[in-house]
């Protein structure tokens, strides 16, 4: 009796240990699989990383920059054929602004400013029915005109190398003495030409002739 149960005692005693056995041999092999897991991510990352440089050295030295830049305004004179289309109707439309929308009391000086857009012999032309005749009746009356252009009736013809025509539809409001008369659909046509350029005319466009009509009463 006294043996056997000695015998369990030693049974009990080793079973702990056993058990430490056990747990240290899991435990040690959990870090060994983690440490071959981050082992193989670096031996993958070293021809990831390769790869990754090939194909940025590759994309660096291929690569191709396209700039769309409008040529540059150069000394001398330039050729209506080769100024885009849009030049030509910011010069037009700049010009009516001027002439075809105006208050009376500042009616002058816009009229003036307008006359160093063109040539002769439109020039003398202007001044003689702008600056004379058309100017004393506006300033005489007190008389306000505004013209409304409407930006999808612009039209523009090259009838040929030298010459571009812009036309613009649009509505003219008068106010005489205060006094608003009705709107009336005008259209005003505009041509141009080129000249040698300068400073404040960078492609050296210049207006050779003008003239409006009433499309509809």
């Amino acid at each position: 009796m006294v043996k056997a149960a000695a015998q369990k005692l030693v049974r009990e005693a080793q079973l702990p240990e056993a058990r430490r056995d056990s747990d240290t041999i899991r435990l040690w092999e959990n870090y060994r699989d983690q440490a071959t897991m981050w082992r193989s991510i670096a031996l993958l990352q070293i021809p990831a990383t390769a790869i990754a440089l090939i194909f940025a050295l590759t994309m660096w030295n291929t690569r191709s920059i396209t700039l769309n830049v409008p040529p540059k305004p150069l000394p001398g004179l330039y050729a209506a054929q080769d100024i885009p289309d849009t030049e030509f109707i910011d010069s037009a439309t700049d010009f009516l602004n001027l002439i075809a929308s105006y208050q009376y009391n500042v009616a002058r000086r816009q009229f003036e400013e307008a006359a160093k857009m063109l040539q002769e012999p439109l020039l003398s032309k202007f001044k003689e029915s702008m600056l004379e005749t058309e100017l004393r009746t506006v300033e005489s009356t007190n008389r306000t005109q505004l013209f409304f252009v409407d930006p999808t009736t612009v039209k523009v013809e090259r009838p040929s190398g030298t010459e571009v025509i812009v036309s613009l539809l649009g509505d003219r409001q008068k106010i005489i003495a205060g006094k608003e008369v009705p709107l009336v659909k005008s259209r005003y046509t505009v041509s141009l030409t080129t000249i040698p350029r300068n400073k404040l005319n960078p492609y050296g466009i210049t207006i050779t002739d003008f003239s409006f009509e009433n499309v509809e009463k």
